[in-house]
């Protein structure tokens, strides 16, 4: 999943606009473009740069490509695989775009890279899905705000987490998949048969994406669920919140789409409760963290329901339905602690399933959780009065380095076979400590391959959810980047430490605007997998030539604050790194705070290669007494911000760079999953001279949509164009590895992103 989505409903409203008031300047062509493209529709824009109108600018627009199709004659559904973007000044050229969708609406969001300030006319050709033209193949680029760096095409399974819901939302017989987490919005996946799920976009609400409540920082950490609780036919929506003003409750919003397709409307009703007034899950007073729902037409066959069990505060609690208020809201019975084998079932935040697995009539319980274990309760009561045997794990029973996995859960015949199988998804996809060489596993389907009666769940490769497309460079959860040739083959590639405590190697078999990487490796050294699980994983790494004998070595700082370097003995073409040894500072080894962060650099511009840290305590500098080719590190000392050091928790590195042009290099630090900042350096960037910085809170460079969404950062010219550009790692909101260019960075900071004025949509001309 290539994307970056618009922060806020303003940010989309102020793209209507742009996109449909026409600018008065610069003048429209006075010819029509040559069509150079098969598609049979294509819509013309004019760009009006910006005062400061930098390389590789990022703009976007919103169109409604099936609205254009039809005013045009076409009225078979529309397909994004064949959009293409062309510069069309000067030489014509394709440039690299991506396409966003919007659940429940017609509209799209088109994002494009404007190569250079000459380029202001443009066309964007498309086409329907019966026309042939599509290639979803062409890979359409990177585009520099914010977007993923992706791995080649691919099929790659998915699953729901904790924080999902597999549901048949269109009612065309299959599992459609609704994602949640940490971000303000719900992400859409499409079945489109044979349990292909196709990214649809962000759920909307009134053609507008549907932004939940949050907290200041635009967090929400949303657990999502779907039930046609007023009995009209339609699925209603009912999120669970760990932050924001709804912390701790599940809200009912009644969905008031006028037809079945048609554009959707949810309306809020408030919070789900109990007849005496107390919130299903208790509420954020009680602790209820992660709460989840999951609804049963009739959990024990009274005949009333719909009934429900919440998830939350590490318990399973049914909430017996009472039918509806004349409002039409469901009423609940006070909550019911659920046992299994003669006690309350406690789990760490889980989310549950129910489904006669065993074909003997009644329904048994199953529960995913955040450690990752999936349970299956087995019902030994019967239909009308559950019993429950002591759960039993049957899915992730590996061992985990950090126990977050965030498990889901959902029941139902994936293969269609006749027997229920068990699919469940994990936030993030973790390392098997027990077998790291194992390959990656996406999703998690397993395949019931018991009998109906005695089911047995095995884990299969193919079978249950998937996705097949451009897939993003997965480097686990609060992952750090750098990007560095590491096989001399003239590209940037990228490593990528993980909380696991491994490094990543994505090999770019792409160019810097269109780069498609290959599928992650794990890096080796001394002839056995590089990790520092055992010192606390949280691999943060730099990449340097530390002996001066011209090939690239690595330096890896972990979560206890052990630094180790492990030397390239390959030579300049060939990375063969030796098993790591620690880094002595000081005379003995170097001990950094928790969660280090580190970077090499000459930071007092004396030719010799300092070393810096980044830990719990702040910024500190390892001072090289020695040469260039054999440092000799000092113990580390505090680096200060105008006589104070940073403030916020858990600062990180970044790199040493000439930021603002003055000739001098600044520091590029990071507020730990929430921003990158510019330290600009006030000394006299003279030889030998330490750099001084005024400002301990810095300039913020980049703001994450919301908190856990940025880890580390790296700066380099990726284009190529002579512009610093940004990447950054994902903290515990993704996994992802993103790409912010220099010119959206801009633009950002200063409120003027390029005014793109669409200047009509056209069909191709007969003959073409």
């Amino acid at each position: 999943m290539n994307r970056v989505h618009l922060r806020t409903p303003q940010r989309v409203a102020a793209v209507l606009l742009i996109a449909t008031v026409p600018s008065a300047q610069p003048a429209p062509p006075t010819r029509p473009p040559a069509w150079i493209s098969p598609a049979h529709c294509r819509v013309l824009l004019q760009v009006t740069p910006q005062p400061r109108q930098r390389s590789n600018s990022p703009a976007s627009f919103e169109i409604d490509f099936q609205q254009v199709l039809r005013e045009h004659g076409q009225a078979n559904p529309f397909d994004e695989d064949t959009v293409e973007v062309f510069s069309m000044s000067e030489a014509v050229r394709r440039v690299a775009h991506r396409i966003d969708r919007f659940f429940g609406s017609s509209r799209t969001a088109v994002h494009f890279v404007i190569p250079d300030a000459a380029c202001t006319n443009f066309a964007v050709y498309f086409d329907t899905q019966e026309s042939g033209h599509a290639n979803a193949r062409r890979y359409p680029g990177l585009v520099g705000d914010g977007a993923r760096f992706c791995e080649a095409y691919q099929r790659r399974g998915i699953a729901p987490t904790h924080f999902d819901c597999l549901v048949d939302f269109d009612h065309d017989g299959d599992l459609d998949l609704f994602k949640g987490g940490v971000e303000p919005f719900v992400y859409c996946y499409e079945n489109v048969g044979a349990n292909r799920l196709v990214d649809a976009g962000r759920l909307t609400s009134d053609g507008a994406p549907f932004k939940l409540p949050c907290s200041r920082a635009n967090r929400s950490w949303v657990t999502v669920a779907f039930y046609d609780l007023d009995g009209d036919g339609d699925l209603d929506f009912c999120p669970g919140f760990g932050d924001g003003p709804d912390a701790g409750r599940i809200i009912f919003y009644r969905n008031m789409t006028r037809e079945r397709g048609g554009q959707l409307t949810f309306k809020r009703v408030g919070p789900l409760q109990t007849i005496s007034g107390v919130p299903l899950a208790g509420g954020a007073q009680a602790g209820g963290w992660f709460p989840s729902i999951t609804f049963a037409t009739d959990w024990d066959g009274d005949g009333r329901g719909p009934d429900a069990l919440v998830g939350s505060r590490n318990r399973c609690w049914l909430y017996r339905g009472l039918g509806t208020n004349t409002q039409g809201a469901p009423r609940f019975a006070e909550a019911v602690p659920v046992q299994a084998g003669g006690r309350d079932v406690e789990l760490a935040n889980p989310r549950f399933d129910m489904a006669d697995i065993d074909g003997d009539g009644d329904l048994d319980l199953f529960a995913g959780t955040q450690p990752g274990p999936v349970y299956w309760f087995q019902n030994v009561g019967t239909r009308t009065k559950p019993l429950f045997a002591s759960g039993k794990v049957i899915a992730w029973d590996g061992r985990y380095l950090i126990g977050d996995a965030h498990s889901g859960v959902e029941i139902s015949d994936f293969d269609g076979d006749g027997l229920l199988d068990l699919v469940s998804g994990r936030f993030w996809e973790r390392t098997d400590l027990d077998d790291p060489t194992r390959p990656r596993v996406f999703g998690g389907f397993f395949r019931n391959s018991g009998t109906r009666a005695s089911p047995r769940f095995e884990p299969h490769a193919s079978g249950g959810p998937f996705t097949e497309q451009y897939q993003s460079c997965d480097a686990v959860r609060q992952n750090s980047v750098r990007a560095v040739d590491w096989d001399h083959d003239g590209q940037l590639d990228l490593l990528a430490g993980d909380t696991d405590g491994f490094v990543w190697f994505f090999r770019n078999e792409g160019s810097p605007e269109f780069p498609v990487f290959a599928p992650g490796e794990k890096l080796q050294a001394g002839g056995k997998l590089l990790s520092v699980a055992t010192t606390g994983g949280h691999a943060r790494l730099s990449i340097c030539d530390w002996n001066n004998d011209g090939s690239r070595d690595l330096i890896v700082a972990d979560g206890s604050g052990t630094v180790s370097l492990f030397l390239n003995r390959g030579g300049e073409v060939r990375a063969m790194l030796a098993a790591g040894t620690r880094l002595q500072a000081g005379g003995k080894p170097l001990q950094a705070g928790a969660r280090a962060s580190v970077l090499v650099c000459d930071w007092d511009n004396d030719g010799r290669k300092d070393l810096l840290l980044a830990d719990e305590k702040g910024y500190s500098v390892c001072w090289n007494a020695g040469t260039d080719a054999s440092p000799v590190l000092a113990a580390p000392r505090p680096i200060l911000f105008g006589g104070k050091p940073v403030s916020y928790v858990r600062p990180n590195l970044g790199a040493f760079v000439d930021w603002n042009g003055d000739g001098k290099r600044d520091l590029i630090g990071c507020h730990f999953e929430n921003s990158v900042r510019f330290y600009r350096n006030v000394g006299s960037g003279a030889p030998g001279a330490e750099p001084q910085f005024a400002d301990p809170e810095g300039v913020v460079i980049l703001q994450g949509e919301s908190p856990q969404m940025i880890s580390g950062a790296d700066v380099v010219d990726w284009t190529g164009d002579g512009d610093l550009d940004l990447l950054t790692g994902q903290g515990h909101g993704g996994s992802g590895l993103r790409f912010y260019a220099r010119a959206w960075l801009e633009d950002e900071l200063h409120g003027q992103h390029p005014v793109v004025t669409l200047r009509g949509a056209e069909a191709r001309p007969n003959g073409h």
